[in-house]
């Protein structure tokens, strides 16, 4: 329908004008999720907003990619348990880390290196008598 010479049509939340009293303004896309200008014209649903929603791994409004927090992408920093040994890391066998974890090459929860039968410390916790002292064998004392 033609316009009458001289009338305007007044801004409104969704002509895809960010005008007065709106944050954004994407016309047919406002409200289209995440990423998107909201259907009342603030900003909808992004990577940055301090709650984690759409593809995002992670977002804790800082998002500066320090060990155990989130990057600016939104996906998840280094972390214990992601299977790579990182920062203070000794050890990151991803979800093979125990709280119970027991043996050379084994990683606790809190990667690090797993206690073992050698390693000078005896571990009752974990069935051991004696690690490397005289008359020990196998972390078990050997009576003659």
């Amino acid at each position: 329908m033609p316009r009458a010479r001289g009338c305007m049509f007044a801004p409104f939340c969704g002509d895809g004008v960010v005008s007065n009293g709106e944050l954004c303004d994407q016309g047919a896309m406002n409200g289209a999720g995440y990423g998107f200008c909201s259907a009342v014209c603030t900003i909808g649903p992004h990577c940055g907003d301090g709650v984690k929603n759409g593809p995002e791994q992670c977002d804790n409004g800082t998002n500066n990619g320090s060990y155990g927090s989130c990057k600016a992408d939104c996906t998840f920093a280094p972390y214990c348990g992601d299977g790579i040994k990182n920062g203070p890391e000794q050890c990151d066998n991803g979800a093979m880390n125990s709280a119970t974890a027991y043996g050379v090459g084994q990683c606790t929860a809190g990667c690090m290196a797993a206690p073992y039968c050698g390693d000078g410390i005896v571990e009752p916790a974990f069935g051991e008598q004696c690690d490397g002292n005289p008359g020990c064998t196998n972390c078990h004392y050997v009576i003659p």
